[in-house]
């Protein structure tokens, strides 16, 4: 089993925190919660690879960091992206299956990657706490059914999946429930007790501070200096 993980890169990301956060705040975000990923997917006992899907130019220092593969699509959208990959690390691994987890769940954890392997036969989908997206999606093999990621992708990927005469595990796990679109996504990070990279930089920046003044009622300066 082969994680891929798709990066666009960092540049104008998030761009539905623009009114909260600085183009520079969410380019550090970003950068924060990619190694948080990256990190948890290292951490896994049962991984055979992890595999960066981008085109990005900072996306090779990640891979080094992290010692894992960089792999440069030529996809249009991110559902050829990960078909891509998938055929990528079958050619050249013999990967028997591919375990596609977004860069912007930095709750994860390598026990949580270790249960959905471990639990997953054919087609497991890691659902958003809302039931809407999907934020980690198991494929034994690599590309077993038509991957339609938009956004609200849950339940498509779920009848695409039983079309293709498979029956789709659903897994609900903490980590993976959490990814960081909207200001009330970020919100719930920031309220996290964790020591990882994202919760470190919300903390130093003064970017959980703001979120939890507002939350409060109390003015960001005097957040500050309580």
């Amino acid at each position: 089993m082969w994680a891929v993980v798709p990066f666009k890169g960092s540049v104008g990301a998030k761009g539905r925190l623009a009114a909260h956060l600085s183009a520079d705040e969410r380019h550090e975000l970003v950068t924060h919660m990619l190694d948080d990923v990256l990190s948890a997917l290292t951490d896994s006992r049962f991984l055979a690879g992890v595999a960066v899907v981008s085109r990005a130019r900072e996306a090779s220092g990640f891979t080094r960091r992290h010692g894992v593969e960089l792999y440069a699509d030529e996809a249009d959208d991110l559902s050829g992206a990960v078909v891509e990959a998938g055929h990528h690390l079958v050619n050249t691994y013999g990967a028997t299956g591919t375990f596609f987890v977004p860069g912007d769940v930095p709750l994860i954890t390598g026990d949580e990657v270790d249960t959905a392997i471990q639990s997953h036969v054919d087609v497991t989908i890691l659902p958003d706490r809302n039931d809407v997206g999907t934020n980690g999606l198991l494929s034994s093999p690599p590309n077993a059914f038509q991957y339609l990621f938009d956004g609200k992708s849950f339940k498509p990927h779920q009848r695409e999946a039983t079309e293709a005469g498979y029956q789709p595990r659903v897994l609900r796990l903490p980590g993976f429930g959490l990814d960081i679109d909207t200001i009330s996504e970020l919100n719930a990070l920031a309220r996290e007790d964790r020591d990882i990279a994202s919760l470190r930089f919300l903390k130093k920046s003064g970017i959980a501070s703001r979120l939890f003044a507002v939350d409060t009622g109390i003015s960001a300066h005097d957040c500050e200096n309580e």
